[in-house]
């Protein structure tokens, strides 16, 4: 039986945690006065499945990914033939405190929040542009309950909105095809306005 519940359930824990993390205390994070942005663009081959789309961007998952309706992310989308017991997954939640924080202040909130959700393994990896946004990435790797996977976390804002995109796998997915699929799907973002 694929595990998804689960995979979801610790990425809400973990937006709960970073929207605390906002707090307006006085010493709350604030967006770099003039960041030197060392993201690089994508250039993977773009996803070639279903588009997910809502009012304020879309974006194209692999082919077999479906989009799936009981969530409580913005979205999430599933692989609904991966055979190996786990559904790669992708969910998108949309988080006004990442908005306020930027490039090494944001990779610090995201490991934080990781952290504190007893993920192991993280590395703060390139940051990349999703059309025209600076993003971070941060890996990690989740043990809940039983059930391992790794994620690969892109955190980055536009406008005033700020959105965190979260691409679980299996443990056994190698680096290399899990950063092949989630910028497949990247590669694809288009904001609406």
């Amino acid at each position: 039986m694929k595990s998804l519940a689960r995979p979801v359930a610790v990425l809400a824990l973990a937006v709960a945690t970073l929207t605390a993390c906002g707090g307006g205390g006085s010493d709350e994070k604030t967006a770099d006065p003039s960041p030197i942005s060392t993201a690089s663009g994508l250039d993977a081959k773009p996803a070639d499945g279903d588009t997910i789309s809502t009012d304020d961007f879309a974006y194209t998952v692999p082919k077999d990914w479906k989009e799936s309706p009981n969530s409580s992310a913005i979205t999430l989308a599933i692989d609904s033939k991966d055979p190996d017991g786990f559904a790669d997954n992708i969910n998108v939640i949309k988080d006004d405190t990442v908005a306020t924080l930027k490039g090494e202040k944001l990779e610090d909130a995201v490991e934080k929040v990781l952290t504190d959700a007893n993920a192991s393994g993280i590395a703060v990896k390139k940051r990349v542009q999703v059309d025209g946004e600076e993003a971070v990435h941060v890996g990690a790797v989740f043990d809940l309950n039983g059930t391992k996977y790794r994620t690969e976390q892109y955190a980055f804002a536009h406008g005033e909105s700020g959105y965190i995109v979260t691409v679980s796998f299996s443990p056994d997915v190698p680096t290399a095809e899990r950063d092949k699929v989630s910028e497949s799907i990247l590669t694809t973002w288009e904001w609406k306005s």
